[in-house]
C-alpha cells in the first residue's frame, strides 16, 4: 500500500509531536502515566491522557503547562493535539 507524500508528512508530524510532547511531559513530570485518550474527539491528529499522583488543585497547574507546550508543538507541526492531565487513581 502506499500512500501520498501529504498523508506521510501528516502521519510524521504526529509523530514527532507525539514524542516532543511525552519528551517534555516526562521531565517535569517523571511520575506521568501517558496513554492515549480513551475518547478521542473526531479531529484531533494526537490525542494523550497524562495521569499523575497528585491533588486536583496540582493537576490544574499541570494542565496550564501541558496546554502550554501543545500550542506551541501545534504551531510547529500544523497538527490538532488534545492532552488532558488528570489525577491518578
Amino acid at each position: 500500500m502506499t500512500f501520498s507524500p501529504l498523508i506521510k508528512q501528516a502521519a510524521l508530524n504526529a509523530s514527532a509531536a507525539t514524542a516532543e510532547l511525552v519528551n517534555k511531559i516526562r521531565h517535569e513530570f517523571p511520575d506521568a502515566v501517558i496513554s492515549p485518550n480513551p475518547l478521542p474527539y473526531a479531529d484531533e491528529d494526537v490525542s494523550l491522557e497524562v495521569a499523575l499522583p497528585m491533588t486536583v488543585e496540582e493537576i490544574h497547574r499541570v494542565r496550564e503547562r501541558i496546554y502550554d507546550w501543545v500550542i506551541e508543538l501545534q504551531e510547529k507541526y500544523g497538527i490538532l493535539i488534545q492532552a488532558s492531565a488528570v489525577p491518578q487513581n
